[in-house]
This record gives structure tokens, C-alpha cells and sequence, in this order.
């Protein structure tokens, strides 16, 4: 699996673009783009069911791509498909066998 460092993410950024341009804070600024597609796919099939769901998971992922830039902002090296939020990663679980969360019990 491959690893990503990218000691000049910025958290704020990489936030309003998940905020407000299709989540694309992801795979724009934290270079994870698998965990991009599942997490927009997750708020597409949530949105689509229900409007809360959707809503849902479209804030957390604002939070786990902030959280995400801080760690590698942070120097930290993380796989490509980790999750930072542990309740995104259980979401999104279901959709992508392949998605980690070191945070998740």
C-alpha cells in the first residue's frame, strides 16, 4: 500500500475545499485519492437515500480531511487510504474493504 508525507498540507485548506468543491480537499491537498472517491460516494448514496445521511457523512469527511492534513502537516507518514475520523472510516468500511483507521476499536 502506498504511503503519503506531505509536510505542506494545510488543514484549513484542505477543509474548505472538502466544505465546499465536491470533497476535493482529499485527494487535492492530503493526495489520497481512492479515500476521495469512496467518501464521495458514500455522500452521493447517503444524500440519495436520505438527506441526513448524506449530510452526515459530508461533514465528517470535512473533518477527517482537516485532521488528515494536520497529521501530515505534522510530518507524519500515513497510507493512502487511512482514515483519520474513526466513524467515516466504519461508514465507509462498507463501500471499500481496502480502507485502515489506526483510531478505529
Amino acid at each position: 500500500m502506498n504511503s503519503i508525507q506531505k509536510p505542506d498540507a494545510n488543514p484549513v485548506v484542505s477543509a474548505l475545499l472538502t466544505l465546499l468543491i465536491l470533497n476535493l480537499g482529499h485527494v487535492i491537498i492530503n493526495g489520497q485519492a481512492k479515500k476521495w472517491a469512496m467518501t464521495f460516494l458514500a455522500t452521493i448514496i447517503g444524500t440519495f437515500l436520505c438527506v441526513l445521511p448524506g449530510v452526515v457523512i459530508w461533514i465528517l469527511s470535512v473533518l477527517d480531511s482537516y485532521q488528515t492534513a494536520e497529521r501530515l502537516q505534522a510530518g507524519e507518514e500515513i497510507p493512502e487510504n487511512e482514515y483519520t475520523n474513526p466513524t467515516l472510516y466504519k461508514i465507509c468500511k462498507i463501500i471499500d474493504k481496502s480502507a485502515t483507521c489506526r483510531n478505529a476499536s
